[in-house]
């Protein structure tokens, strides 16, 4: 029997949700086609480059030369290949708010987390999270720099190794589409995968780990994240900061290349595919359907996260009432989404 509550909410001034993808740094690496063992760390350096001055408000300066130095990093002598490492712990952090100062809305959360829960809802999120781990994107730019490239993807003493040029990266590909992308592993072994990070989300407690593995020339560019640096930390002699991590090589410390877990994980959360806009494809999961790439708002409308939310009554509904995937509605899976994805969600100014 569902736990009564005064009011039907999903509305308060504190509210707060863990995310639920715990992703590590990724970690760069150049590797060799000879020697399986090898895997050295894409070290960081900083170069001086001089080019032209070349924007819009130049002035004095237009046209001119332009010294400046910048943080760079390839693919090492010796090696053939790169690889971009990270893993993920899978928590339960959608079925209940973290910090929440209204009891009724946390109990109206979990209903709307167990109902979804019950229908299989996850499974769906599950495969589309699949999806964005199997076709690479989480490569960013370097995706680009090859045209052969493999995503091992370990779980469970479990081994999936896909081609990532065969899927998609606009419209989801279904499993029967995934599993002609495989190079190693079985349907059934999609199916476990999906099955347990479905569980993952609901009850917390599994780990899987990821390798993006490329063919790349010594001395080709590699992208890691870019570093967001505050003005008042800011060099002066240095115009772009890449992202790094300290690691031990043939005894002494390197600046190890890496991409930042936000990034990845904004990556894996292209799924909102219920944003209703015909000239989009999948998006990453925001409550108003923001891309940062075109600075386009998608859901700013009546269909935000904020404003769904608001049909309480509906969506609870809507969550106890489904037996079935087939049965959830395209409102309620980007509402789960949304707290898959964790974050401040309070009302301003409700007390």
């Amino acid at each position: 029997m569902s736990s009564a509550v005064k009011t039907v909410s999903f509305e308060t001034g504190m509210l707060a949700f863990s995310r639920s993808l715990q992703i590590t740094e990724g970690l760069f690496f150049g590797t060799s086609s000879e020697k399986a063992e090898l895997a050295v760390p894409i070290e960081v350096i900083e170069k001086g480059v001089r080019g032209q001055s070349s924007q819009d408000n130049a002035k004095d300066k237009a046209g001119k030369s332009n010294p400046q130095s910048v943080d760079a990093a390839s693919v090492p002598v010796g090696c053939d290949g790169i690889e971009l490492r990270f893993s993920v712990r899978v928590l339960d952090g959608a079925m209940s708010p973290h910090a929440c100062d209204d009891g009724d809305v946390v109990t109206c959360y979990r209903r709307l987390a167990k109902g979804y829960a019950k229908a299989g809802g996850f499974k769906t999120l599950a495969r589309l999270y699949l999806w964005n781990i199997a076709n690479g994107r989480f490569a960013w730019r370097n995706r680009y720099q090859t045209d052969e490239a493999r995503v091992k993807l370990e779980f469970d003493g479990k081994e999936l190794v896909f081609n990532p040029f065969v899927l998609d990266l606009e419209q989801p590909d279904s499993m029967e589409q995934l599993s002609s992308a495989l190079i190693t592993g079985t349907t059934d072994d999609l199916e476990r995968f999906v099955e347990a990070l479905a569980a993952g989300f609901e009850n917390g407690n599994f780990h899987f780990s990821v390798v993006w593995a490329a063919k790349m020339a010594a001395g080709q560019e590699v992208f890691p994240s870019q570093e967001y640096v505050r003005e008042d930390k800011q060099r002066d002699d240095l115009s772009r900061v890449y992202a790094k991590l300290p690691a031990y090589h043939r005894g002494e410390f390197v600046q190890q290349a890496s991409m930042h877990s936000q990034k990845i994980g904004a990556a894996l959360r292209h799924i909102d595919i219920w944003h209703g806009n015909d000239e989009y494809g999948a998006i990453a999961v925001n409550p108003y359907g923001g891309v940062q790439e075109t600075s386009d708002v998608l859901r700013a409308k009546k269909n935000s996260f904020y404003d769904l939310r608001k049909k309480a009554d509906e969506l609870l509904s809507a969550a106890e009432s489904a037996q079935s995937e087939s049965d959830i509605t395209p409102e309620l899976h980007f509402i789960i989404a949304n707290l898959v994805r964790g974050g401040v969600y309070g009302k301003v100014g409700k007390k």
